[in-house]
């Protein structure tokens, strides 16, 4: 995913298809050799089988040579001016400050939230459903960059094509970078002040239901990408009394496992955050509670649509990178193959524990970019709508 910050992408992964004693060395790439490693690495990824030993080799090597996560530094971090967004304002309650029309044709608003969790405006941008009949909320969360400014959704994804003809109200909230749409048990020098589950669940789903020029309808769904479907995943098992559906495309949802672990760290340590501000040491129970995978009972009596590709490359994915370094096509492709490991944990405890609704697609050829969530999309759309009317 190039929007999923191509540092991270570049230096996490580049790592991972390296020996663990070369992890704290110096990595030089000598000049003119980028189309050669070009082509090494989608003869590499051609078998998803490989490269998924070689991700789990590699996180199990980590503890072998005294790290429990994937060291960051350097290259691997990346920076955003407008973090930590400022807060520490006191508001006693929610309130819908201020409504600005963004994009007429396609009915995308952005709205201004006081919220008293996060101490701040949050701003959130609304799709609002195509004729304005009654209609379900769908929160569609997005990936390390948080929406900052706008919805990766409406920027490069396929939430007009989708969406366009459709009576649903997507709801978008932004500024939401390398948070994970958690609660945060403390504030972060980086990244400030997230309590993103109340923020979502507490504060504004209740402000956004009594709007009436949204006409709900009673029915929610939540869903996202990578970092977004980690959260809204979660959001939906823990708060299954407001949500009826949720998706994740391409996510990873036990914290807990090697590449969960690692994931975590990856998205959070990218932006210069602490992980132990956000769930506390590893272990924890906050930890546990982000966990979905040993616990899915939240997503019994919902729908649900998981999808994930294998990490090999298509002509069109390959063709994608023809402009970029060679570390950012691995990154996609071992990414991608990490967060099905992650898709295939989720649908096997949920199997375990009785459940047989969720549609699961396991896409075959793929990686983590922009092309693998559009087209993911609208069969998550399709799996989901019969839930929402």
């Amino acid at each position: 995913m190039r929007n999923l910050t191509r540092l991270l992408l570049a230096g996490a992964t580049s790592l991972a298809l390296l020996p663990a004693p070369a992890l704290a060395q110096d990595i030089e790439i000598p000049a003119g050799s980028d189309a050669t490693l070009r082509d090494l690495v989608i003869s590499s990824n051609a078998n998803p089988t490989s490269s998924g030993s070689s991700l789990d080799g590699l996180l199990s090597s980590l503890s072998l040579v005294g790290s429990s996560e994937l060291p960051l530094g350097g290259p691997l971090l990346s920076s955003d001016d407008r973090y930590p967004m400022p807060y520490g304002e006191e508001y006693d309650v929610a309130r819908i400050v201020d409504k600005r029309v963004e994009r007429v044709d396609e009915r995308v608003e952005r709205w201004f939230v006081k919220s008293p969790s996060m101490g701040r405006v949050i701003e959130v941008q609304i799709k609002k459903s195509a004729t304005g009949a009654a209609a379900p909320f769908i929160y569609m969360l997005d990936g390390i960059g948080g929406s900052t400014p706008n919805s990766g959704w409406i920027n490069h994804g396929a939430a007009e094509r989708v969406f366009g003809n459709e009576e649903a109200t997507l709801i978008m909230p932004t500024h939401a970078a390398a948070s994970l749409y958690s609660d945060w048990i403390e504030d972060d020098p980086a990244l400030g002040r997230n309590k993103w589950e109340t923020f979502i669940t507490k504060e504004l789903h209740p402000l956004l239901v009594a709007e009436t020029e949204l006409n709900h309808n009673g029915k929610s769904a939540i869903g996202g990408l990578s970092m977004g479907a980690i959260g809204a995943v979660h959001i939906a098992n823990t708060n299954p009394e407001i949500f009826d559906a949720t998706f994740g495309i391409s996510g990873c949802y036990s914290p807990n496992d090697n590449v969960g672990r690692q994931m975590v760290n990856l998205v959070v340590g990218s932006r210069g955050g602490d992980v132990e501000n956000m769930w506390g040491p590893y272990g924890s129970a906050e930890w546990d509670r982000h966990d979905t995978a040993a616990d899915p009972e939240g997503l019994r009596d919902m729908a649900v649509y998981l999808s994930a590709a294998d990490g090999s490359f298509t002509e069109e994915d390959a063709a994608s990178y023809d402009d970029e370094p060679f570390f950012n096509m691995s990154a996609g492709s071992v990414l991608e193959r990490g967060v099905l490991s992650c898709t295939e944990k989720l649908d096997r405890a949920m199997r375990d524990a009785g459940m047989t609704h969720q549609a699961v697609d396991y896409k075959g050829p793929g990686v983590h970019n922009w092309a693998n969530y559009n087209e993911q999309l609208q069969p998550a759309w399709d799996a989901i709508k019969s839930s929402l009317y």
